[in-house]
């Protein structure tokens, strides 16, 4: 039974936090406020951050002989302290998973009610030591809330406390479930769990002690339907029921997991799902919406297009836990999910324990979705240089408390909670002792410093760096940004954009002087178009670069969640950027490329750029026909090659040699390929500088 209010809130203080759980008590001067919810959506507290006050009145009948009942918090932001009927009974902490609290005492008194419940979530402290597990949610917002259902359960005299089910290998064969239950009675008894799925009935019989009890047992299916990335194949998913039943037979308590059938495995980070080797082609996405209780099926469905209409197959879910229904719409979609932990940034040394019990619950509630393939434990765990294109290889090396301690405490629990999938430390770490292959790099050339090509002398040097790239790109300024005043050109409030929307203002100072443009739009464009350029050609370079050694990427970011100036392909509305035709072009299944692109710079009395065909498709393209012509100056010239390009590949056809004059020359390169009914074009066009001997 969901708790639906009226639900009334106040600011606490200590005077009202002494009487506030009393029946008593007059609320009549309190705001109504919306459960589920965050306090901020609020007007009456759109600028506060809490503690927050809750209460709320209901009715229940009293629960019969030998039965429970349970309060259930679905999600509170981020900690909670509970009263029923004035008596103090528990408290919460953590924000993306549920909390039980027995009352069938104070059920059994009366009939009528009182829920009174502080809620805290203290801002990011100034130091940037973060105490709490909320990770990028905070970010510019205070996100505090009772945000997920408030609800009462009902059981027999064993209660379900906690369910984790994950598919551990998966084979047209057979398929392996692990399961973990843990389980409340009262009193020692015999049960016996069944667990249903698929027309598989299995029975576990097990004696329980008084007081919790933790389980585990495997699931064996026959032939199963296997689920796959939307591009291998379909998303079959089943219910899992599972029930414990007492003594006498009677279902004491029952949950459902909805489940698909896979397996992923990764070494080097190359990425196997049921055995087929596939590159990811990802992008960040922060939280959908700064509200994350106003995501909803549709809503997540309709952003999870986005990264399919961009050519991804991966969304890295980064620095928090988002709201059930992106994971639900995951699984539907064939759209894998990289998942962190809610942990970005410094920590203090007390949030090793609540990570670390925080990391097993992240298994519990999310460990059944066929999407998710990795676990990471720690979202960027050093500071972050804003003039270097990636972090000193030596200084990575050194440990520190954050990435050394925290991160792989963290690692080590979700390792234990989950076998069945790869879990790395730490994001945005180089390779580094004492596991090397525990790395994925986060690389700024072209924005931080540099060049966007020079990321290609970079790999050379540091190939492991190659091997999953988990953010990259270049910020840009939205159209119509409230933030930036075209009648004070060329003024920028620079502490506003950085604050407020986010951005890497000595970059972008930097990089675009306000000075250098007519006006506010045209200084705009010029981010975008600039970002537009850069992903286009990082993504043209790691996806010629894959399996040597590059196992996929992930650029930031898909989309943004709140107004802002950010790396987006799409602007908070959705809106695209010009970056999108840019991603979606470099991430077609099927893409030729060339290498070096003409836009760069070159040496000597002539230019020279590989031509590559990059095949993402299950089938051989044989024969395929590959064409180029080059315009310099109004001279053309063509080329073509004819051969075949096997599955799941990368193939160097041929390369192209053209003199370079000594006045400025437009170059144009147009490349095709047509095989088998598939067609891929690109075309490089650029304004070539004098180049001297």
């Amino acid at each position: 039974m969901e708790l639906s209010g009226p639900w009334r809130a106040h600011v606490a203080d200590d005077m009202l936090r002494r009487t506030f759980p009393l029946d008593e008590f007059d609320d009549g001067g309190w705001a109504e406020i919306d459960v589920p919810g965050h306090w901020r959506d609020e007007a009456d507290f759109a600028g506060v951050d809490g503690p927050l006050l809750y209460r709320t009145r209901f009715e229940a009948d009293s629960p019969g002989p030998d039965r429970r009942t349970w309060l259930e918090f679905d999600g509170l932001f981020y900690q909670g302290d509970v009263w029923l009927d004035g008596t103090y009974v528990g408290d919460t902490e953590g924000y993306f998973f549920g909390h039980l609290l027995e009352v069938t005492d104070r059920l059994r008194r009366q009939r009528d009610h009182l829920l009174a419940v502080e809620v805290a979530c203290p801002p990011e402290p100034s130091s940037g030591v973060g105490r709490t597990l909320t990770g990028v949610t905070q970010r510019g917002w205070n996100p505090g809330g009772i945000w997920r259902p408030v609800g009462l359960r009902e059981t027999g005299p064993v209660a379900l406390r906690h369910l984790r089910v994950v598919c551990t290998d998966a084979t047209p064969t057979v398929a392996t479930l692990a399961v973990r239950a843990v389980v409340d009675t009262a009193r020692p008894r015999p049960v016996v769990f069944r667990t249903t799925v698929f027309g598989i009935d299995h029975r576990h019989p097990q004696p329980l002690a008084a007081g919790e009890n933790s389980l585990e047992w495997r699931v064996r299916v026959p032939r199963p339907p296997l689920w796959w990335p939307r591009e291998l194949g379909d998303q079959p998913l089943f219910d899992l029921q599972l029930t414990v039943a007492t003594e006498d037979g009677a279902i004491s308590d029952s949950a459902v997991r909805r489940i698909g059938f896979r397996s992923v495995r990764m070494r080097d980070h190359i990425w196997r799902i049921n055995g087929e080797r596939l590159y990811l082609r990802g992008a960040i996405v922060p939280p959908l919406d700064r509200s994350l209780a106003s995501i909803d099926e549709a809503s997540a469905t309709e952003d999870l297009h986005l990264a399919r209409e961009l050519g991804l197959n991966l969304v890295r879910v980064a620095g928090h836990v988002s709201h059930p229904a992106l994971y639900e719409a995951a699984d539907r979609a064939g759209m894998l999910v990289w998942q962190d932990m809610p942990l970005s940034g410094s920590y203090h040394r007390g949030v090793r324990g609540p990570a670390v019990h925080q990391a097993g619950e992240l298994v519990n509630r999310l460990g059944h979705h066929p999407s998710i393939v990795v676990w990471c434990g720690h979202d960027v765990p050093d500071p972050v240089d804003r003039t270097r294109a990636a972090p000193r290889l030596v200084d990575q090396q050194k440990p520190t408390w954050t990435r050394t301690v925290l991160a792989r405490s963290v690692r080590r629990a979700l390792e234990r909670a989950d076998p069945s999938r790869p879990v790395i430390s730490h994001s945005g770490v180089l390779p580094n002792l004492p596991r090397m292959d525990d790395a994925d790099s986060h690389l700024w050339f072209g924005w931080h410093a540099g060049d966007a090509a020079d990321l290609a002398a970079y790999l050379e040097r540091v190939p492991r760096a190659g091997r999953f790239v988990s953010a990259f790109g270049a910020q840009s300024v939205p159209t119509g940004c409230e933030a930036v005043d075209g009648t004070r050109w060329p003024s920028v409030d620079w502490e506003r954009l950085a604050g407020d929307f986010g951005a890497h203002a000595e970059v972008l100072a930097r990089r675009f002087p306000p000075g250098d443009h007519p006006d506010a739009e045209a200084w705009a464009e010029a981010t975008r178009s600039h970002q537009a350029q850069l992903l286009r050609t990082q993504i043209e370079l790691l996806r010629r670069l894959k399996y040597r050694p590059s196992g996929g990427f992930a650029l930031d970011r898909l989309l943004d969640g709140a107004p802002a100036v950010s790396g987006a392909v799409f602007d908070h509305l959705r809106c695209p950027k010009p970056a999108r035709a840019a991603v979606a072009g470099a991430c077609a299944s099927t893409v030729v490329v060339a290498w070096p692109p003409p836009s760069l710079p070159g040496g000597g009395g002539e230019r020279q750029t590989w031509v590559s065909v990059v095949h993402d498709g299950r089938e051989p393209l044989d024969p395929a026909r590959v064409t180029a012509e080059l315009v310099v100056a109004g001279v053309t010239r063509r080329w073509a090659w004819e051969g075949r390009v096997e599955a799941d590949s990368v193939i160097d056809v041929g390369g192209i040699t053209w003199p370079v004059g000594s006045a400025t020359a437009e170059v144009t390169l147009s490349l095709s390929l047509t095989a088998n009914g598939v067609t891929a074009t690109n075309l490089y066009t650029t304004s070539e500088a004098p180049i001297r001997s």
